[in-house]
């Protein structure tokens, strides 16, 4: 009996001394946190397995201010004690609010003055409700709202992808240094697939005002693309930078791209990157299989130096891009499948094989299309060439070789063709016009070739291939 009474005695006394223990541990805790000058919270609570949590807790520096709602953290008592390093085994934060100040080259300094401090280890950690703000000079460059975040973590210093669980993000605004800015609504990821409801690419400025803020002409764009999915997606990271990006497959339900350009203003002279050499510039890796994108519209529209608008819409749109890297031990074309209409009942094919580690624009187009109505592409046939057709096109087919410059071959199956030719003013020259239409009257099926071709390397791709078309036409029709 007495026995007894000296372990229940010794039990007590130990309880007691644990409880002692751990006030003590967390009073001394209490006391080091409110040393931080940057550092304040609402509430402070340890309990017995050495588990801590905070209320109301903000941290401000120069460059970083975080406001919290609640935080707990997973240490244990015995770690938190006698351990040389203070390992975390979970954390988790809700309600977070994040701004960083990107500070100019002039800001002073923030103090690199450091208390020894023990080693510090995170394990997990999973945050809610979390917004993100990234700003400069009062303005806002990234907002990041509704973020929610799970991750297993081996090395701080050296974070890899493969140890984030989950992220849930509600939308991201990036404001860029250009006039366009880019949006992300409800992204999620898991098990190595990213899902998307909406990226968009969107000027900042309505058509009329935006050539306020731009020296020469430069596209208007408004881009939403829908239901994009990143199969098999990973982010290879080395000392916490991007290093590589890999994925197996992009689909897009749908798109739509409107690009407007007003000619009014004066022309952009500096020389335009070509796709391969912006691939072979970014400062990491990309190695992907295959992009796809069905159900999809593209509008383009460009008002002339007369004030006349010129808008030709594709729809039904549907494209496959294969080989998506900046390899060059993959030795392997970017390769698109695309087809759209321009008109009811048209078709028009693209392929494209194109290197994307050449110097130069180095590309093969092939282009194959049926029951093309022309007036559908007079908006923008007569700003070009001053010409507009009515009648049909049974058949086109265009091939097109780039090495900096291009040569290739057209053909045209048409019938019914009738010619309207302008003069620079505006005025119809309808002699000409009556004769080059009796001339084009019977069906014609005619054959060219194009030689030396240039680029002109202030506009994209785009209008290059479209412009041997354009020759291609002159060749064989006008």
């Amino acid at each position: 009996m007495k026995a007894l009474k000296r372990i229940l005695l010794a039990v007590s006394v130990l309880i007691l001394l644990c409880i002692g223990g751990v006030f003590l541990v967390e009073s001394y805790i209490e006391k080091q946190l409110k040393k931080e000058e940057q550092l304040s919270f609402g509430e402070f609570k340890m309990n017995f397995l050495g588990n801590v949590s905070l209320r109301e807790v903000n941290f401000k520096n120069q460059k970083v201010e975080v406001s919290i709602e609640d935080v707990a953290l997973d240490i244990g008592l015995i770690n938190l004690i006698f351990s040389d390093t203070i390992i975390v085994k979970s954390s988790k934060a809700q309600g977070v609010r994040v701004n960083y100040y990107k500070l100019s080259s002039d800001s002073s300094e923030v103090s690199k003055k450091k208390r020894a401090s023990r080693p510090f280890a995170l394990k997990s950690i999973e945050l809610s409700e979390m917004d993100i703000y990234s700003i400069e000079e009062k303005d806002t460059l990234i907002s990041a709202k509704g973020v929610e975040l799970s991750a297993e973590l081996k090395d701080l210093e050296n974070i890899s992808f493969d140890q984030l669980l989950r992220v849930n993000l509600q939308s991201l605004h990036y404001k860029t240094k250009d006039i366009h800015d880019l949006n992300l609504m409800n992204l999620t990821y898991s098990n190595n697939i990213l899902q998307l409801d909406t990226f968009s690419v969107l000027t900042r400025y309505s058509k009329t005002e935006y050539i306020h803020h731009i020296p020469q002409q430069k596209d208007h764009v408004s881009f939403f693309a829908h239901g994009i999915i990143l199969d098999s997606v990973d982010f290879v990271l080395r000392n916490n930078e991007l290093e590589k990006v890999l994925f197996n497959k992009i689909n897009i339900d749908s798109l739509n791209l409107d690009v407007y350009r007003d000619k009014t203003i004066p022309q952009n002279t500096q020389h335009k990157l070509t796709y391969g050499q912006m691939v072979q510039q970014l400062n990491f890796e990309i190695d992907g299989e295959i992009l796809e994108t069905k159900n999809s519209k593209i509008t383009y529209s460009m008002l002339g130096e007369d004030r006349k608008l010129s808008t030709m819409d594709f729809f039904d749109v549907n494209v496959q891009l294969f080989n998506i890297h900046n390899l060059p031990e993959k030795n392997k074309n970017a390769i698109l499948k695309g087809t759209f209409c321009v008109s009811p009942g048209s078709m028009v094919g693209v392929d494209i094989a194109y290197n994307q580690l050449a110097k130069i624009e180095t590309f093969i187009m092939d282009v194959h299309a049926k029951n093309i109505e022309t007036n559908a592409v007079n908006s923008m046939l007569r700003p070009a060439v001053n010409v507009e057709l009515s009648g049909k096109i049974t058949e086109l087919k265009s091939h097109m070789k780039s090495r900096g410059t291009a040569h290739g071959t057209f053909m045209v199956q048409s019938q019914n063709i009738e010619l309207d030719v302008y003069n620079k003013k505006g005025k119809e020259r309808k002699i000409v016009s009556f004769v080059a239409s009796k001339l084009l009257d019977p069906p014609i099926k005619k054959n060219s070739e194009i030689k030396d071709f240039e680029r002109d390397p202030t506009r994209s791709m785009w209008h290059y291939m479209w412009y041997f078309v354009l020759e291609g036409l002159k060749k064989t029709i006008i």
